[in-house]
């Protein structure tokens, strides 16, 4: 049975070959995930989160560090999110970012969006390939904004939809309904001799 004593030198093993800043952002990262797991474990509350969280909210979502091209938090502490579905203590995310990788088909420029990145208004790009669900412990309230979130306009939630219906749903429907289609044809046949 492992130890406390060889886990932690296996991890500063694992870390002495790391940039030291980059090796330094994992640990506090680890950190702050254990304590997370502390307050799960001693069920505390969740601290700090806008009011009513609902579809088409934007908050402030600490991803972690995570492995190779996923989203990381990597000198950034967190990542602003769009809020799509809220269910007890987790909530589904939809990650932004201010870098254009429109290139991706899974990628969406929903423009510039009023109270995000206020010193330097630029456009924000909806990261369908990274949608996830968090728990609530990883959200915070947006310090620039009074509610602690942003809401985004109808317009654009209903563009965030049509494009998680192109790249999620179209496809499988369309066998759906192809395949009941099939089905009866072939009970009709059955019924009708």
């Amino acid at each position: 049975m492992l130890n406390k004593d060889f886990l932690l030198k296996n991890i500063k093993k694992n870390l002495n070959n790391i940039d030291p800043a980059l090796a330094m952002e994992y640990l506090l990262w680890l950190d702050k995930q254990t304590m997370y797991f502390r307050d799960g474990v001693l069920r505390h509350g969740y601290g700090l989160l806008p009011n009513d969280l609902k579809r088409g909210d934007i908050v402030w979502v600490e991803f972690g560090i995570n492995i190779g091209t996923e989203l990381s938090d990597i000198f950034t502490n967190g990542h602003y999110a769009l809020v799509w579905e809220v269910d007890f203590g987790n909530v589904v995310v939809i990650p932004l970012t201010s870098r254009n990788s429109c290139n991706s088909p899974l990628c969406l420029n929903l423009g510039i969006i009023e109270g995000l990145n206020v010193e330097k208004p630029t456009n924000s790009y909806l990261k369908l390939d990274a949608i996830r669900s968090v728990s609530k412990r990883r959200i915070a309230k947006i310090a620039s904004s009074k509610l602690g979130k942003i809401e985004l306009d109808k317009d654009r939630i209903r563009l965030v939809k049509k494009h998680i219906y192109n790249f999620f749903i179209e496809d499988t429907y369309k066998i759906y309904n192809n395949n009941l289609e099939i089905l009866n044809y072939i009970a009709y046949h059955i019924d009708n001799g």
